[in-house]
């Protein structure tokens, strides 16, 4: 599903940019000093596998989350600003004679950023984007364990903008690369466990689509 989002978006970006050849125009997409931002951009992820062998086994993932960002053109094309967002995320894992195993995870995260795009072509642009991002959020296993998490991210996220009219765009990001660290807490018997990591995600919850307006 991942592979045939990410070639759906380039064959749309190949398409896009090359009507704008055709049409034969030079300009290109730039945002002046003063403009500003705001955006909203969602992620859903809906995931069943299913396993056969001595044991059937089944798992159902299932996530959604919206970010929600504003930013200020401190120069032609680079803007500065700050995120918000929050993810509910649910793991279900069954097999015959066992009941049900029920993971939720629910997440709230703030990052500061960094935007600078570059126009390929009269409503089109390609972004870059650095952030660092803190997230803290509450997990619960068959609703009892009470696990407490919080994490860092720092790194750089891809992405499009297409403008369908003056003030008005489709954007998404594409993945990320970047540092990961995260720490969880077992609130009932205080175990603990750390994870970091450093590489390239293509991760639903990194493929966000959303509008943004400019003003």
């Amino acid at each position: 599903m991942k592979k045939i989002t990410l070639f759906a978006l380039l064959f749309t970006f190949a398409y896009v940019n090359a009507q704008e050849k055709k049409e034969g125009s030079n300009d290109k997409l730039t945002f002046e000093k003063g403009s500003c931002l705001l955006s909203g951009g969602f992620f859903l992820d809906t995931t069943k596998i299913e396993n056969s062998g001595a044991v059937t086994q089944e798992n159902d993932q299932f996530g959604i989350g919206f970010n929600t960002l504003y930013g200020y053109a401190v120069k032609d094309n680079l803007f500065i600003g700050l995120g918000v967002g929050y993810s509910h995320n649910k793991n279900e894992s069954s097999s015959p004679g066992t009941n049900t195993q029920e993971l939720t995870a629910n997440t709230f995260r703030i990052f500061p950023y960094v935007r600078y795009y570059r126009g390929i072509g009269e409503r089109l642009s390609f972004f870059v984007q650095g952030e660092t991002q803190f997230s803290k959020g509450k997990s619960e296993f068959n609703t009892n364990d009470d696990i407490k998490t919080k994490g860092w991210f720092i790194g750089v996220r891809p992405g499009l903008t297409y403008m369908f009219s003056d003030k008005l765009a489709i954007e998404t990001t594409i993945g990320s690369l970047g540092y990961t660290t995260s720490n969880a807490k077992n609130s009932q018997n205080g175990a603990e466990s750390d994870r970091d990591s450093f590489g390239l995600s293509l991760n639903s919850s990194n493929l966000v689509f959303g509008l943004t307006y400019y003003f």
